[in-house]
């Protein structure tokens, strides 16, 4: 299995640290196959002697440094007839071989359905050791039945990565979506910023693809290797504790899961709810900063 996996690496400050923990990334990633191929773009010039890893640094001067995100997309593009799978990854994404091997045992089951077979990000407390879910902010109310295997709905399809296969990821670059350029208007309606939208890859909210982001269920749990490990636990380190415990994920009263259509104008009224939010959070942190 010949996989190319593309990682966006940017270095301030701290560049010793994120390296070292950026090492266990890749590992995590070369352990998928004997024939991946891992291509990091970075904003520093970084030498390596391994031979499945390949820096690749950009010139950011004058620029948004979170389009470092989309970088990659040329080089990907020129890579669809080589490679069987396709990733993007965020720089602290812990990918295991047994996250790979679920998602191609349970993929074309869900393809079949237009549903994106998806992973939950996890982060683990130091306090009590529990697992919490970096971006389901509340319990999985929905889910859908394929043949006998039931699949929860994730209420937000973002994990900062993004998997698909040959066939999938050469639909995938002939979209509106391949390209930053071409998502305006209602087309950019996936309640995403730059870097997520990169990071989101084709199965964000409001896109064209498909109907839901799933993950098996087993019991009354979740897939235990639909869940990976976002590295720098940095959220639940702040708080001690993030929206919703893997253990408490699953609501005891799930609901078939019935798809929304929403109207421009529905679409619009949320994404300028969503836009405002966004903008007083990140004020708000500022100022909190500055003065407390």
């Amino acid at each position: 299995m010949k996989i190319s996996v593309h990682i966006t690496l940017y270095l301030g400050s701290n560049q010793s640290k994120k390296l070292k923990d950026f090492k266990i990334v890749c590992n995590s990633f070369k352990s998928l196959s004997k024939s991946t191929m891992i291509f990091v773009h970075t904003n520093k010039k970084i030498k390596s002697n391994d031979k499945k890893i390949r820096f690749i640094y950009h010139d950011l001067t004058n620029e948004d440094p979170y389009k470092l995100t989309w970088k990659c997309r040329p080089l990907m593009f020129e890579q669809r007839d080589k490679f069987d799978y396709f990733i993007y990854s965020e720089d602290d994404t812990i990918f295991t071989k047994k996250n790979f091997l679920y998602w191609i045992k349970f993929k074309k089951l869900c393809n079949k359905k237009r549903l994106n077979l998806g992973f939950i990000s996890t982060e683990k407390s130091n306090k009590d050791g529990k697992l919490w879910t970096t971006y389901q902010i509340y319990q999985l109310t929905n889910y859908l039945l394929i043949g006998k295997t039931k699949f929860a709905v994730l209420g937000n399809p973002y994990y900062a990565m993004w998997i698909y296969d040959k066939k999938e990821f050469k639909k995938f670059v002939k979209s509106k979506f391949w390209n930053l350029n071409n998502w305006r208007g209602l087309n950019s309606f996936t309640k995403l910023h730059t870097r997520e939208k990169s990071a989101v890859g084709w199965h964000g909210l409001n896109m064209n693809r498909y109907i839901a982001t799933v993950v098996p269920v087993i019991g009354k749990k979740i897939h235990p290797n639909s869940l990976i490990k976002h590295q720098s636990n940095k959220y639940v380190s702040e708080r001690g504790k993030i929206h919703v415990s893997v253990n408490n994920l699953l609501s005891s009263n799930l609901k078939l899961f019935k798809p929304i259509k929403y109207s421009k104008i529905e679409i619009l009224f949320n994404e300028i709810k969503f836009f405002i939010y966004w903008s007083l959070r990140f004020n708000f942190k500022n100022i909190k900063k500055r003065f407390l």
